[in-house]
C-alpha cells in the first residue's frame, strides 16, 4: 500500500479496469481494451488519464505498464459517464456481424467490407466490448473472429498452419507437413493426430511403412483452411508411369496373375512384360504367390499402398 487513504484517488470504472490489466504488465492498447472489455476510444482516454495520475506509462516498445505507484495504490471507483458503445452497433458494425456466418480472419473481413484492417480492428474491439464477438487470439484480435454465440471450435495458429499444409490431391507425411507449415516435425506429429481425431484429416499407411495424412472433406471446408498457404509435397513414388499403374491394377483386380496373363491383358511383348515384372519385384511391389517357377504374382503391401496413392492422385 502507498499510504494514501481510499478517498485520495478516484478512478472511473474504465480507468480501474485498465489499471487492473496493467498490473500484469506488457500489453498493447488493443489487448488492454479486450481484457477490460472497453472500446479503443474508451481505453485510449483512460490510459491518458492514468498517465496524468502517474499510474501508468508506455515503454519504448509501445507497450503499457503500471508505474510503481500504479502497482500498489488504493482507490475508489465511480461509474463511467454514459458512453455511446452501449447503443446498438452502427451500419459498419452491423455489416460485419452479418458477414460472420462462420469464423473469419480479419484480412478477409477487411476485403469483404472494403475497409482497412485497422478499421476492422477498431470495429472488432468495440463489438467485443459489447459482448457480440469473440477472438481466436486475444493478443491479435484481427487474426480470427467469430460471433459470441458461435460455438464453432477454433484451431490454434499452429493447427491452422498444419491443416492448411494438407493438399487435397495427395497424402504427405509429418516431415513434409513440417516443411510446408514451417514447424518442427516433432511438433507437427501431435497436431496432425489431433486433426485426425477431429475428422479434419485422415491417416493411412504410406510408402515404406510410413504414416501419411490426407485432408478430409470436412477439413477442406473448415473456415481456417487457408487456400493460399503452401502445401506439403507428396511422397515420392517408387514408380510413376501410367503403364505401371495399369499393370498393378490388373494384378490387384485379379488377386494374382502370371506373366503370360499380364502379357495378354496389356498386349505388351513377352520380353517387355518379363522385364517389367522383374523391375516391380525389385521395387518390392509384387511377389510370387507360390514357390513353383510359374507361380503367379500378387501385390505386396507396398504395392497396394503405391497403387492406392497413384489412383488417388490420378483422380484428384
Amino acid at each position: 500500500m502507498s499510504g494514501e487513504s481510499r478517498s485520495d484517488l478516484i478512478l472511473t470504472g474504465t480507468q480501474a479496469d485498465c489499471l487492473a490489466v496493467l498490473r500484469n504488465p506488457g500489453h498493447s492498447q488493443s489487448k488492454i481494451a479486450i481484457e477490460a472489455k472497453r472500446s479503443m476510444t474508451q481505453t485510449e482516454v483512460a490510459l491518458h488519464r492514468l498517465v496524468e495520475l502517474g499510474l501508468a506509462r508506455q515503454t519504448a516498445s509501445k507497450l503499457w505498464v503500471a508505474t510503481p505507484r500504479g502497482e500498489t495504490c488504493s482507490f475508489e471507483t465511480i461509474s463511467d459517464r454514459p458512453y455511446r458503445q452501449t447503443r446498438p452497433p452502427g451500419p459498419g458494425a452491423e455489416r460485419l456481424l452479418d458477414l460472420l456466418d462462420r469464423p473469419m480472419h480479419g484480412r478477409a473481413i477487411a476485403r469483404e467490407l472494403g475497409i482497412s484492417r485497422e478499421g476492422v480492428r477498431q470495429l472488432l474491439v468495440r463489438l467485443h466490448a459489447q459482448g457480440r464477438v469473440a477472438f481466436g487470439d486475444p493478443d491479435h484480435p484481427s487474426w480470427l473472429v467469430k460471433r459470441a454465440d458461435d460455438e464453432s471450435p477454433v484451431l490454434s495458429r499452429d493447427e491452422e498452419r498444419v491443416l492448411s499444409a494438407l493438399a487435397p490431391g495427395h497424402a504427405t507425411d509429418a516431415k513434409g507437413l513440417g516443411v510446408a507449415a514451417r514447424l518442427p516435425e516433432c511438433e507437427v506429429e501431435p497436431i496432425v493426430e489431433s486433426l485426425v481425431v477431429a475428422g479434419l484429416a485422415e491417416a493411412q499407411e504410406g510408402l515404406r511403412g510410413s504414416r501419411t495424412f490426407r485432408i478430409t472433406a470436412a477439413g477442406s471446408e473448415h473456415p481456417q483452411y487457408v487456400r493460399s498457404r503452401r502445401r506439403a509435397p507428396p511422397q515420392r513414388l517408387p514408380v510413376q508411369s501410367d503403364r505401371v499403374r495399369k499393370v498393378l491394377q490388373e494384378i490387384s483386380d485379379a488377386g494374382a496373375l502370371r506373366i503370360k496373363d499380364v502379357k495378354d491383358l496389356t498386349q505388351l511383348p513377352h520380353q517387355s512384360v518379363n522385364a517389367l515384372m522383374q523391375y516391380l519385384k525389385r521395387k518390392q511391389l509384387v511377389a510370387k504367390a507360390g514357390l513353383e517357377a510359374l507361380a503367379p504374382y500378387s501385390l505386396t503391401e507396398q504395392g497396394r499402398a503405391v497403387l492406392a496413392e497413384m489412383t488417388l492422385r490420378r483422380a484428384a
